[in-house]
């Protein structure tokens, strides 16, 4: 068994082909996804935001390896990308938002999503495809959906009205749409649409809180 150091160096390794690196990767996931989702529980004690705190990090780890100086350090590292997760999460939670809604029609690469790499890959899309909008639309869209902020909160920050904050949001998901099937038909063949991002399988039994302790009288 490789150690984790290894795995570190070869999943951001330029110099092995994708499918190395990726494997690399998805080995760390396979160690660290029950860690990431029991610690992101703990937090916020809640499974399905946990699960989503959980994917979040892995898709930040992903994104930010090369930033990780001492690769023997990841699984410290990971904790504190989830815990930062979970604090965005708990914050955005006391402000509803709406989830990002052109997902759903969006058609997915045409393979079985396998691996959590994969799942990685597909969410990495959407955020090539946010960086291509017109900077207004681009800047609304981050902090309405990535950062967690209200439409009230975005007016407020870039001095808007918030009228102008929705016809931004609604510009976006026209725009992402036609971004996103467009990125799609260039490299595949379109299937029957599904949703684009799939939750990483944290556990292949779901997690079952702890019952309440019943207090004896």
């Amino acid at each position: 068994m490789q150690d984790i150091a290894t795995l570190v160096m070869q999943a951001r390794a330029a110099e092995l082909d994708r499918d190395k690196r990726h494997a690399a990767f998805a080995e760390l996931v396979n160690r660290f996804q029950n860690m990431a989702y029991h610690l992101a529980y703990g937090v916020l004690e809640d499974v399905y935001m946990a699960q989503d705190a959980a994917q979040e990090a892995f898709v930040a780890a992903y994104q930010s390896l090369e930033q990780l100086r001492e690769p023997q350090a990841f699984p410290g590292w990971l904790k504190q990308i989830v815990v930062t997760q979970c604090h965005r999460l708990l914050r955005a939670k006391q402000v509803p938002t709406k989830p990002l809604e052109l997902t759903a029609d969006l058609p997915t690469l045409g393979m079985e999503p396998g691996t959590a790499v994969e799942q990685l890959e597909l969410r990495n899309k959407v955020l090539e495809a946010i960086q291509a909008l017109p900077e207004t639309e681009r800047e609304v869209t981050k902090m309405f959906y990535l950062n967690g902020y209200s439409q009230q909160e975005i007016a407020g920050r870039l001095e808007i009205p918030v009228t102008t904050v929705k016809k931004r949001l609604q510009y976006a998901r026209e725009r992402l749409r036609g971004i996103m099937l467009a990125m799609f038909d260039s490299i595949a063949p379109v299937p029957q649409p599904q949703p684009a991002l799939i939750p990483i399988p944290i556990s292949s039994q779901p997690y079952r809180p702890p019952r309440p302790r019943q207090e004896i009288y």
